[in-house]
């Protein structure tokens, strides 16, 4: 099998993976975000800050139960990002 049709079949792959690690991390946020009840004021100020500038990567550390829950964003998320880039090496259209 040949690089660029390899690359044809990574090019859909990859952005499906990015897209689902993009939907599950929206559902991860959705369903831990309740364990951020256990911070005082002051705490959550920063928690949330946290959650702001970091697009909710943060509740993998902020939340216990997310930290087994971000192994499949991180499978998604880089496996897409690895097969998109082999697509476009690998595609004779590229720039």
């Amino acid at each position: 099998m040949n690089t660029q049709l390899l690359g044809l079949y990574f090019l859909p792959i990859g952005i499906l993976a990015m897209s689902a690690a993009a939907l599950w991390q929206v559902y991860v946020m959705m369903s831990e975000s309740y364990t951020l009840n256990r911070y005082q004021d002051k705490q959550l100020v920063w928690v949330v800050t946290a959650l702001f500038f970091s697009f909710s990567l943060a509740i993998y550390w902020f939340a216990p139960n997310a930290r087994k829950k971000g192994l499949l964003f991180v499978l998604l998320g880089g496996g897409g990002l690895l097969l998109y880039g082999l697509a476009r090496m690998w595609l004779p259209w590229r720039q």
